[in-house]
């Protein structure tokens, strides 16, 4: 959840900031940096409805655009094992601050790079035994790209991995590799003036932690511009795997300031 800086002065690297064909995807990190000064408030939920006893998480994030390029976010994570109301029991499950610095139209290209990272600070007591979390904080890096093809079409895709604090030393001087298997997402979107319909697969997702050795998910979406800053964005969640292809629910509301 390596990019490499290009030679020459910043003006030679990127024209001006691309319009963005969509804020937030669900699964996927996007290359897109929030503009200088400029706020973004998201709420969400992904309602996971493989089995009987269902998850929901609800989390809520803010982003700010130290600059053009550089932004810094932060949010709280809401988790819920419930039968009937998805938002009735939420706990803290856990929170996390974090950066990320992004490169539009990288040489003139319609290309489009970030990098980042993540500082989670989990609460492992909130899950079920067995269910992704430790209690460690733990170190997310990513990277994430993106092109625009013409059409109003855009391919995009993410790698991160986590590490727990207590392997940075060790997998930063080879000791030991990162307990983590690291995710990859990708899939491609269309924008359609008010209207953004995307696809999307992600290998597993710190999101859901609960589903960290669960089937990969292959997610459509429905994103609704309506004006004013404003996103709305609607999810079906798939797994792909045999006895996983009951869908989930995930919804996003983005406002920008």
């Amino acid at each position: 959840m390596v990019l490499t800086i290009l030679s020459g002065p910043a003006s030679a690297q990127e024209s001006p900031k691309p319009a963005q064909p969509v804020q937030e995807l669900f699964f996927t990190e996007v290359v897109y940096p929030q503009s200088r000064h400029e706020v973004q408030l998201t709420l969400g939920s992904f309602v996971d409805r493989t089995s009987a006893d269902k998850s929901a998480l609800a989390p809520v994030s803010v982003e700010f655009g130290l600059t053009d390029r550089l932004q810094l976010e932060g949010a709280w994570y809401g988790y819920s094992h419930y039968h009937d109301d998805p938002l009735r029991h939420l706990t803290t499950a856990r929170w996390s601050v974090g950066a990320k610095y992004s490169l539009m139209n990288i040489a003139q290209s319609p290309v489009h790079a970030a990098l980042g990272m993540e500082i989670e600070f989990p609460r492992p007591d909130t899950y079920s035994a067995g269910e992704g979390e430790s209690d460690d904080t733990e170190f997310e890096p990513y990277l994430a790209l993106a092109a625009a093809v013409g059409r109003g079409v855009t391919l995009f895709g993410s790698a991160g991995l986590s590490i727990a604090a207590g392997e940075v030393r060790p997998v930063l001087t080879g000791q030991q590799a990162p307990d983590d298997k690291g995710t990859i997402s990708g899939g491609a979107l269309i924008r359609l003036r008010r209207v953004t319909v995307a696809g999307e697969y992600t290998s597993r997702s710190d999101q859901a932690p609960w589903r960290l050795d669960g089937s990969p998910l292959v997610t459509p979406s429905l994103v609704v511009h309506p004006g004013g800053e404003w996103e709305l964005g609607f999810g079906l969640p798939i797994g792909v795997r045999s006895g996983t292809h009951k869908p989930g629910f995930a919804l996003h509301l983005v406002k920008e300031f």
